[in-house]
Formats: C-alpha cells, sequence, structure tokens
C-alpha cells in the first residue's frame, strides 16, 4: 500500500481523506470521482459513543471535499499509479525481481536447477526420520544472511517448531564452521549478528499455529521490512550513522526477514485429528469426517496466509513435511512395485532400506496442491550400523557413512527426478558433516 502523501495534495485535502479512511493510494483509486462525491459523503461518518446517560449518538461528516478536489485527488493518483507502475509489470520485471537462495553447496544447487531455491512460493522438504531435514534448514538459516552476489537474500529467518526446542546446539557448530568459511570474502560477518538474524517461536498445537500464521507472523515481517526501508530512507537523507552496527536509536540493525522455516508443517495436524477406533467406523464417524474437513479448511488457509507473504515481501517458505506408508486399497498390504526408487508424475517413492516399501510425504492432495515445490530426502537404514540419537537428528557411528539423496519430485524451476541415474538433474547425493550437509558429486558413469 502507498500513502497518499505521495501525491502533490493541499493539505486539507490530505486530511479529508485521512479521515476517511482514504490513507492510500489504492484505497482513493477503489472510488470513481463520482462516487467520491455521491456515495461515500453519504456513508462515510465518525460515529462518537453516547454521552452517559443518554441514548443519542452523535456522527460527524468526514469529507467535505468540492468535486474539482475529488477530481484533482483521483488524476494524481492513477497518474502516480501508471508512472510507477504499482499497478502492472512485465515479464522482464518479475525475472528482474526474482531471487533464488542457495543451500550453501554447488553440487546441490545444482541439483536444483543451478541457483537453489526460489522466493515467493512454498517449497517442501519431505523425508523419513534423521535424512537431514532439519540440518539442511538449519543450513538455509545461515545462507539467507549471505548479499544477493552470494547466493543468500541479504535477510533474516524466522523458525517456526512444532517438534520442541530449537536445535540451538547443532546451530553453534554450525555457525563456526560458517564463519570461518566467509569471514574473509564477507568481513562484516559475525556470529552474534547471524544469531541474532535468527527468530524463534513454538507451536505446541493448532490453535497456536493458526493464531501465529494470522497475527504475528505477519506483523513481525511486515515491521522487520518497514524498518529496514526506514532505515534506507534514513540514511539517504541524513548519510550513514557513526556505527554501521546500529541504527539512529542506538538499536541493534535487523535484516528484513527473507526466509521461513516450519519444522514440521504435518505435527499438529496429526496429532490432534481424531482417529475412530476401528475401520468400520472411519465412514460412519461424524467427528472423524469434521476433523478431516477442518484439516483441509487449515491448511488451505496455512497456504494462503504463506503464499501471501512469500509473494508479498519476496520470501522463501520452506516447509518440512514427514512420510507415511503407501498401502493397496484391496488387501491393506504395503504396496510393492520396485521399478524405480521414484514413480515418475507421482509423489510416491522407494524407501532406501526396502525397495519394495513405497512412501510419500504426509497432509495427502489438499497440501500437495498448496505448495510450489516438493524435494525428497533419503538415507539408508544399514542393520550394521549403530545409531545415536541426539537431539535434534540422529548420526551414525561408523566407518561407512550412509547413501544420503535428494530427488525434486516436482517444481517450476528444476527437473524432475525420474530414475535413479546421478548425472540427471533433480537428484544428488549428500552428506552430512561438522559443517553441515554437502553435497556429493556425482560417480562417473561405468562402462
Amino acid at each position: 500500500m502507498t500513502s497518499i502523501n505521495v501525491l502533490d495534495l493541499p493539505f486539507s485535502v490530505k486530511d479529508s481523506l485521512i479521515k476517511a479512511s482514504l490513507d492510500t493510494v489504492e484505497d482513493l483509486l477503489l472510488y470513481t470521482p463520482p462516487s467520491l462525491v455521491d456515495d461515500i459523503p453519504g456513508t462515510r461518518f465518525k460515529r462518537h459513543q453516547p454521552v452517559k446517560g443518554s441514548s443519542s449518538t452523535n456522527y460527524d461528516r468526514l469529507i467535505n471535499l468540492t468535486p474539482d478536489e475529488v477530481d484533482l485527488a483521483y488524476n494524481q493518483a492513477a497518474a502516480y499509479i501508471f508512472e510507477t507502475r504499482i499497478a502492472y509489470g512485465t515479464a522482464l520485471d518479475l525475472l528482474q525481481e526474482e531471487h533464488w537462495l542457495s543451500l550453501g553447496d554447488p553440487v546441490m544447487d545444482i541439483a536444483l536447477g543451478g541457483n537453489g531455491f526460489m522466493t515467493r512460493g512454498i517449497t517442501e522438504l519431505a523425508g523419513e526420520s534423521a535424512v537431514g531435514k532439519t540440518q539442511l534448514c538449519l543450513q538455509l538459516c545461515l545462507t539467507v544472511q549471505l548479499p544477493l552476489h552470494m547466493g543468500g537474500l541479504g535477510g533474516s529467518a524466522i523458525w517456526l517448531s512444532t517438534e520442541g526446542k530449537f536445535p540451538y546446539g547443532r546451530l553453534e557448530s554450525m555457525i563456526d564452521s560458517f564463519v570461518g568459511k566467509y569471514k574473509e570474502t564477507v568481513p562484516e560477518i559475525d556470529a552474534d549478528k547471524i544469531r541474532d538474524n535468527i527468530y524463534f517461536d513454538s507451536m505446541a498445537d493448532q490453535e497456536t499455529q493458526l493464531h501465529i500464521f494470522n497475527y504475528q507472523l505477519p506483523i513481525l515481517i511486515h515491521d522487520s521490512h518497514v524498518s529496514q526501508d526506514y532505515d534506507e530512507f534514513d540514511v539517504s537523507q541524513h548519510g550513514p550513522v557513526d556505527d554501521g552496527d546500529t541504527d539512529r536509536s542506538g538499536q541493534p540493525r535487523k535484516k528484513p526477514v527473507k526466509l521461513i522455516i516450519i519444522d514440521s508443517i504435518t505435527n499438529n495436524f496429526r496429532s490432534e485429528l481424531s482417529i475412530p477406533s476401528t475401520v468400520d467406523q472411519v465412514g460412519e464417524n461424524p467427528s472423524f469426517r469434521s476433523s478431516i474437513l477442518q484439516r483441509s479448511a487449515d491448511l488451505c488457509e496455512i497456504g494462503l496466509r504463506l503464499r501471501t507473504l512469500a509473494d508479498q515481501f519476496g520470501l522463501a517458505v520452506i516447509c518440512v513435511n514427514q512420510v507415511t506408508d503407501v498401502f493397496k486399497p484391496n488387501d491393506g498390504s504395503l504396496a510393492v512395485n520396485a521399478s524405480s526408487s521414484i514413480q515418475a508424475g507421482s509423489s510416491v517413492f522407494n524407501s532406501l532400506n526396502d525397495p519394495m516399501k513405497f512412501k510419500k510425504p504426509a497432509l495427502g492432495l489438499v497440501w500437495e496442491n498448496t505448495i510450489n515445490a516438493r524435494v525428497v530426502l533419503q538415507r539408508t537404514r544399514l542393520p550394521d550400523y549403530q545409531y545415536v540419537d541426539h537431539e535434534p537428528y540422529a548420526e551414525a557411528i561408523s566407518s561407512k557413512e550412509p547413501q544420503r539423496t535428494m530427488s525434486v519430485i516436482f517444481s517450476p524451476w528444476a527437473a524432475n527426478k525420474r530414475d535413479g541415474s546421478p548425472q540427471e538433474s533433480g537428484y544428488c547425493r549428500y552428506r552430512i558433516d561438522e559443517t553441515g550437509v554437502v553435497g556429493l558429486p556425482a560417480e562417473p558413469a561405468r562402462k
């Protein structure tokens, strides 16, 4: 929204419009000049509370503008919209406004099309437990703070968790490696600044989750971008401040929010779903049907809110999703089809531990139609490995690392993974070490 203060109007005209709640150029253009004169004066009044002991209510007329003044305001608003190209754009404009978030590793970026995750959309990271979903999200919280020319977005990150406390222990070890890697090329990088630009909040239940998405999240993102715009305007008018780490109020300078991590989007919906005690009661239980319908409505609401924020502020939104087994519709047994590790055109994939068993991301078709891209992480879990659980990830103690793969199921910017060929775009192997998630070069083709 654009304030009407950008228009060259007399103060009395601006004051009348602001009092009538027409304080933005967009609001003003909702009305044509005739309707401003005829409709608004008859409908827009300020209501006063009745005086104590009296039942009468007083109203003050808010707009008292002549037709010429209304025409002047409308024409200037229309000219401003046209000249600044607020109401329309070209394909070139969209291309220049699009940015990418690097995963912090060139091999993994290439597998995703060359640049990483696209902004202005929702990307899902799906996979079984301990495949590295959380660690990849931690890595994104670091790379998002890099400048644009280095694959970052020059912004901060918001981490919303439904599965416990923030994994700060693992983050600390990754920060040390990250600072050491970029200290020479980005001299201003600092561990405390990195920590200060990662926001965290916990969503213990669906009610809290919806409240954060509808109220707290939009306010935090909006305020971070407004304060950044104001700081840039202040510097352009008065010059840079003495201390580059603080603004003119003396507060630490924060980066605008450019990344939202939700770990995981699935947990609250699974834990609060009312499931009948027997299979026969599924179709007859009104409580179960009501829960399913409400879950679908909540998923659509969350998806709409996230897409709106992503598009409005140029954000990258990453949602972690769990997986579920795929069963045959007739006998209830696990689906069996070992033709390929990823079925073409489907979100169903083979388990690397048992190729005869299939998995698929949770939340169903409603959520699948809400997201813009789906990326699956997988890992072998061999019986001779000893796994030691550390919050919030598991680490294998073995001389030989388990095989980990990243596959693009669908996306608007990268090719899909359709078979097991390591040379194909949309697929790569990776490992996890003390520095974070590292992509592995493709194995040479065997003759």
